[in-house]
């Protein structure tokens, strides 16, 4: 009998916790976008810093990867990459194996601005984690990597037809 009072109370401490993450992790999110947006180069869409991010941690990457990870069509991906090349802050160059497919990576300039970007970033956030005890510092950075656990094979690209 126990068991099943526990399985039930279970059931509703994974469902408050699911509701938790799904209000607290978006406005964090939205956070830390403002301060990207703030410290990055002006005119650059939040988009358009998510596919720096990605391009950096995956040079090379094709356009499917990029929609993928944006959760953009590949049109809409295609012409956030065009921006970027116009602006200076990827390059676009054709797959040497597969002609048909394009390589994106950044280029200084655009490696540079995101340094900026990250670092302007990761300073607020280190004043912000200042407001915590050393203890709550530590259960964040364990809850972080629960969270991260979570969150594990989440940016790998779906395969699609044709690819």
């Amino acid at each position: 009998m126990n068991s099943t009072a526990e399985q039930v109370n279970a059931g509703e401490v994974e469902s408050q916790v699911a509701d938790r993450l799904l209000e607290i992790v978006p406005r964090v999110t939205r956070r830390i976008r403002r301060q990207m947006r703030a410290h990055g180069t002006p005119g650059l869409t939040v988009a358009q810093l998510r596919a720096l991010i990605y391009l950096r941690r995956e040079p090379g990457a094709g356009l499917s990867a990029l929609a993928d990870h944006l959760g953009m069509s590949l049109p809409a991906s295609s012409a956030l990459a065009q921006r970027l090349v116009l602006a200076g802050l990827i390059d676009r160059s054709d797959d040497p194996a597969e002609r048909r497919r394009i390589r994106l990576q950044l280029t200084p300039s655009g490696s540079e601005h995101l340094a900026n970007a990250q670092a302007a970033v990761r300073g607020w956030l280190a004043d912000e984690l200042l407001a915590l005890t050393p203890a709550e510092q530590a259960r964040l950075a364990g809850g972080l990597e629960l969270l991260d656990r979570i969150g594990q094979g989440s940016d790998e690209p779906a395969r699609r037809a044709g690819d």
